[in-house]
């Protein structure tokens, strides 16, 4: 397996490119793929029957058509919901995926992963359990690999299962204790909040060995002042966009230098 982190993008796609397709399905991924994003982020939940599958919330209503808790809902009634429609009619009858699904469609664009536990409360040890058994038998070996979660208990089992997969701390604000909470969780990287960026403690971070990745950043010019403060990496809705205004910032960096 690769070394996740040293093999990390600037860009990753957030949710897919969810910017421009409903977000946590395989119409965001095939269009992250298609622009050519060389990473993407998705979350995964567990179903009441225990599969992993590729949501963000507790609850239903926001991204399908559906209501109820998503712990509550078996995966063959949740996929009977529309996952699509909300964000066009263009992508009307999008379906929940699973992680299986999600893994073949970035395993075909040859992307790389950074796979967000997201369990509901109580459910930390199995939603990361259930993930890294499907992980392990579908992920292909020479994709680069992440999993990263703001749930202590979800780092600690990832850590534990599969210690040779490298995990991201997901925080808010960055904590006073970041160094020792990173030594404990064995994590290689922190992802923050980005109105909470410091770049001093960011270059303290990075000092240390650690990688720093932002979410979520959807406007070029923030992106560019980031990097240009020592940010490793963002997560962006509009993956594509940021990317252009990194790549336009090249010749003008060539001319610099020359």
């Amino acid at each position: 397996m690769l070394s996740a982190y040293s093999s990390l993008t600037q860009v990753i796609a957030h949710r897919g490119s969810s910017g421009q397709a409903p977000e946590n399905t395989l119409a965001s991924l095939h269009l992250a793929g298609q622009q050519g994003i060389k990473w993407v982020e998705i979350d995964v939940m567990l179903t009441s029957d225990g599969i992993p599958v590729i949501f963000h919330d507790d609850y239903l209503h926001r991204t399908t058509n559906g209501e109820g808790l998503i712990h509550k809902t078996t995966l063959e009634d949740l996929q009977q919901l529309d996952a699509g429609a909300w964000k066009g009619t263009e992508f009307q009858h999008q379906k929940v995926p699973t992680l299986i699904e999600a893994i073949e469609v970035i395993a075909h664009y040859g992307m790389g992963l950074n796979l967000e536990l997201k369990p509901c409360e109580g459910l930390e040890e199995e939603t990361t359990e259930a993930s890294i058994a499907v992980l392990k038998k579908h992920w292909p070996t020479h994709l680069p690999l992440i999993l990263s979660s703001f749930n202590y208990f979800s780092l600690t089992s990832a850590r534990d299962l599969w210690p040779e997969i490298q995990r991201g701390y997901n925080v808010s604000a960055i904590p006073k204790a970041w160094q020792s909470r990173l030594e404990n969780l064995g994590c290689s990287g922190l992802h923050i909040h980005q109105p909470f960026f410091d770049a001093q403690l960011v270059a303290e971070i990075k000092k240390a060995g650690y990688k720093v990745l932002a979410f979520t950043i959807n406007n070029e010019s923030l992106a560019i002042e980031l990097f240009d403060q020592g940010l490793d990496a963002v997560f962006s809705d509009f993956p594509l966009q940021i990317q252009h205004a990194i790549d336009s910032q090249i010749p003008a960096l060539e001319v610099a230098f020359t």
